[in-house]
């Protein structure tokens, strides 16, 4: 039986086997308990968990801050982490008997093809992985920003079959709210506002159906600017006609459920964020580790050299100079 049940889906929880809520007192040990539970039995070296949260620090003020870590982790689940916690001198795992992990549950049953299976990891998938946690390190923030994107893309993709199962069994009720779903995840996704549409007419929801249209519609145009698949049209003009009413003129204003449009907007915009911070981050990631990489080994040199350097330093210092700053010969 699992020692901790952890929650990284939609935010940060930590529970112990007994339901008993772990109350885990700095953001920095949730996010390395996080990081350590996403990948159990896997082996992580300490340099890299101290440049991850602690990058701006020198290494051994790093390591001391990874140590400390370690031991509010400790007190915070009451002893039980030194069962879960597998130490070596330079790594760091937690054991998978040891520890139970939502995301992982997520990820197994997001393989399943069965409806039941993808039932249950959508209702898993509560929100972005460590919603709301923030942890002001540019390493940190670089690792988890295509994390997210990534089990944000696994998620629609979950939806996506369960659309497909729920519509096939015509469970229209429930494909309609997978559909819903679906669309605060990616907004421009014709298919789906497609498959809205004909299962809100399946349902006799005529006008809805015609409301949807006209939300894909202005969406495709404003967003991407683009008009709509000949599919789309088509299936439009059907629902209009077993309405009973074609109108003399495309319709252009757009008729949304109140706050639905907004919703949408925000929810784009959000996506179109996301992605330029995760190429950003990337950017940004890539050159902190050259530099990284750089700074090390110059300090490895060094090190082997420090009475040169500062009998260099202090000749250069004592040395005179004028007021523009250059040094004069002695």
């Amino acid at each position: 039986m699992a020692l901790l049940r952890v929650v990284l889906l939609g935010g940060f929880e930590a529970y112990l086997a007994s339901g008993v809520p772990v109350r885990v007192p700095t953001k920095k040990a949730q996010a390395l308990l996080a990081y350590l539970s996403l990948r159990p039995g896997h082996p992580h070296p300490r340099e890299q968990l101290a440049t991850l949260y602690w990058g701006d620090s020198s290494d051994e003020q790093a390591r001391n801050s990874l140590r400390q870590t370690l031991f509010i982790l400790r007190k915070a689940v009451r002893g039980r982490l030194d069962r879960a916690l597998r130490t070596e001198a330079d790594t760091i795992a937690l054991s998978p008997a040891a520890i139970d992990v939502d995301v992982s549950a997520f990820q197994r049953l997001a393989t399943v093809a069965t409806r039941e299976a993808l039932e249950q990891a959508v209702t898993l998938y509560r929100g972005d992985l460590l919603e709301g946690l923030c942890v002001k390190t540019e390493p940190f923030e670089a690792w988890l920003a295509p994390e997210r994107e990534r089990l944000r893309e696994q998620m629609r993709g979950v939806l996506a079959k369960l659309l497909d199962h729920q519509s096939a069994e015509e469970a229209t009720d429930l494909a309609i709210q997978t559909g819903w779903r679906l669309l605060a995840l990616d907004p421009l996704d014709e298919a789906v506002h497609r498959s809205l549409m004909g299962l809100l007419a399946r349902k006799g929801r005529r006008r809805a159906a015609l409301r949807q249209y006209q939300i894909c519609i202005g969406l495709l145009k404003e967003e991407l600017g683009v008009e709509p698949e000949s599919e789309t049209v088509r299936l439009y003009e059907e629902i209009l006609r077993q309405s009973g009413s074609l109108p003399a003129e495309p319709l252009e204003v757009r008729v949304t459920p109140p706050g639905r449009e907004h919703l949408l907007r925000v929810v784009a915009e959000q996506q179109r964020k996301t992605t330029a911070l995760k190429a950003e981050n990337e950017r940004h990631r890539a050159e902190y580790d050259r530099r990284l990489a750089v700074l090390r080994n110059v300090v490895r040199e060094n090190r082997r050299n420090v009475g040169v350097v500062r009998e260099m330093t202090l000749t250069l210092l004592r040395q005179p100079h004028d007021p523009r700053g250059l040094l004069l010969p002695t």
